[in-house]
């Protein structure tokens, strides 16, 4: 196995926890802590990733995609 780099960006939307909760993801159900950060990607899938772990992988995409999203709308958090 060697190393693979994706073929496009992956376009996902997170929100960083301000406190402990339960999410339900594809997996079942997964304890959040404060400061991690709930993802829902591009195929509705949603999942929580630790701080170290977000701040690593992705990086804000500078657009504003605030109309795409009814206003209020958090998965998570």
């Amino acid at each position: 196995m060697g190393l693979f780099r994706t073929h496009r960006p992956l376009l996902v939307d997170a929100n960083q926890c301000t406190m402990p909760m339960t999410i339900q993801t594809d997996r079942g159900l997964r304890h959040v802590r404060r400061g991690d950060s709930v993802v829902r990607g591009e195929g509705g899938e949603c999942y929580a990733v630790d701080d170290a772990f977000f701040q690593r992988t992705f990086t804000p995409d500078g657009s504003d995609h605030a109309h795409l999203e009814p206003e209020g709308r958090h998965y998570g958090c």
